[in-house]
């Protein structure tokens, strides 16, 4: 059976819990109400939610020992849950001996779920004891734990499978663990756990993902043993959409396949991740595309010329490495500015990193008068070198240059806040005739867009370059 989608409920009020429970019925299979985040004035209509919902309940009143936030005594922790004759589910820890609750529960016809926690960093053996934290047979046990590293996430892929054939739960916590929630079924996961959009902060440290974004965008409910599995790969990865855009393209093909996000600080444990759970490639970003080029077999002609690859497809027991940054740019820009060519136009680069190295590339191929403004100038000179380019510093850029084109090739933005840190280049002065070209897509207007749409400027974000640039990746992982 396909594992379920479970819905964490943290609200502090029953008539709140009922509201997002209603809201969110569609996407999911079970409601959890976290009865220890609830005020106390609401202990004594626990009973009643049950009846008032549509989904299978689960009862749970964690400890704080345990992720939760109760704070009450033992004994008062004991007594809400003696409200589970209510529910379908009851979650009671593996380390609690409570033979009345246990009674209850079976003479009520309530499925237990026996849990155990484990908040310091673990090694993925700590799977093999799922098979020990039940107290009899009839009852599933769940494992939550977070792992030391991405390694231990891929070996947990492998464990599980050693496992006995029975119900149970597993939870990778934290954000590496994320590929755990969206793969539950190839865990063989009785269930995953989501949260609400608007309580996200109460669990977003174990790894939660609201259940629309679960199945719009990961195509939960599809996923199985023949789903093709792609990764987006970089440090931290708190922003990207790149599983979202090549959802679109699956959608479009008919195509049973997934983008996973993989947070990893290095490019060799993300290779050797994808490479444990059979990828077919990674989308890689941020800090990583110039990294990936010490761990390839082989890679295309743009790769070697511009010391970045931004696509890595696995085939034949081969890493071969693409960038696909300089063809998402130039279709990108020549649509964004309604023209054929940019032969001859004024470009100023601003940065020097593997997203510069790419543009700088196309911008050659196209013929482009190009300088590149970067703080390391030693870095621009390189680029500069390459191409046959002039370079300076990005405060050396002022509207004397006469750009016809800016292309925002810095982090610079990320943080969307208007002040003169989120500026490249604030001594800048836009006249107007400029166009401005922002690779950053989140936010959609960056402080320098913001201010050269005030001066009339023709800006885009970097949408459409991820757009053009994921299309082309697309391709290549799956021919």
């Amino acid at each position: 059976m396909p594992s379920l989608i479970c819905l964490t409920i943290t609200a502090k009020t029953l008539t709140e819990a009922q509201r997002i429970a209603d809201v969110n019925a569609p996407f999911v299979d079970l409601i959890e109400l976290r009865a220890d985040h609830l005020k106390k004035s609401e202990y004594a209509s626990i009973k009643d939610f049950p009846k008032n919902v549509k989904t299978p309940c689960i009862l749970t009143v964690r400890r704080k020992i345990d992720g939760g936030v109760f704070e009450g005594s033992e004994t008062e922790r004991l007594d809400l849950l003696s409200n589970l004759s209510a529910f379908a589910y009851v979650d009671l820890e593996s380390d609690l001996t409570a033979p009345e609750l246990e009674a209850l529960a079976h003479k009520s016809g309530v499925m237990i779920i026996r849990s155990a926690h484990y908040f310091e960093p673990q090694e993925a053996k700590i799977v093999k004891t799922l098979d020990t934290i039940s107290k009899n047979a009839n009852e599933i046990p769940k494992l939550a734990f977070l792992p030391k590293d991405l390694t231990t996430v891929a070996e947990t892929f492998v464990l599980s499978n050693e496992l006995k054939a029975k119900d149970r739960i597993i939870c990778v916590m934290g954000k590496l663990g994320g590929v755990s929630r969206i793969l539950a079924d190839r865990l063989g996961s009785y269930l995953t756990f989501t949260s609400p959009k608007e309580l996200l902060e109460n669990t977003s440290a174990i790894g939660h993902f609201d259940p629309k974004k679960l199945i719009d965008v990961y195509d939960f409910k599809n996923i199985n043993s023949n789903t093709a599995l792609c990764g987006v790969t970089g440090f931290p990865l708190n922003v990207t959409s790149s599983p979202e855009v090549h959802r679109n393209f699956y959608k479009a093909e008919n195509r049973n396949a997934v983008m996973l996000p993989i947070p990893a600080e290095n490019i060799e444990e993300a290779l050797t991740f994808a490479e444990t759970l059979k990828f077919k490639g990674l989308a890689v970003t941020i800090p990583h595309k110039e990294k990936l080029l010490n761990y390839l077999d082989e890679a295309d002609e743009a790769v070697k010329t511009i010391g970045a690859a931004n696509t890595v497809v696995f085939k034949e027991g081969k890493r071969i490495g693409y960038n696909t940054d300089w063809i998402g740019f130039t279709k990108a820009l020549k649509r964004f500015l309604k023209i054929d060519s940019v032969q001859g136009k004024r470009v100023a680069i601003l940065g020097s990193g593997g997203a510069a190295k790419a543009i700088a590339y196309a911008l050659c191929k196209g013929k482009a008068d190009v300088t590149i403004f970067a703080r390391n100038i030693a870095k621009a000179k390189a680029i500069a070198d390459k191409y046959g380019f002039t370079f300076a510093k990005l405060t050396d850029l002022t509207s004397d240059f006469d750009p016809d084109i800016i292309v925002q090739c810095t982090s610079v933005g990320l943080q969307g806040q208007s002040t003169t840190e989120n500026d490249p280049i604030p001594q800048y002065e836009f006249t107007g005739k400029e166009a401005l070209y922002d690779i950053i897509y989140k936010p959609e207007v960056t402080p320098i867009m913001a201010r050269a749409n005030n001066k009339g400027c023709l800006t885009e974000n970097g949408l459409s370059m991820l757009i053009e640039q994921a299309r082309e990746q697309n391709r290549l992982f799956f021919t």
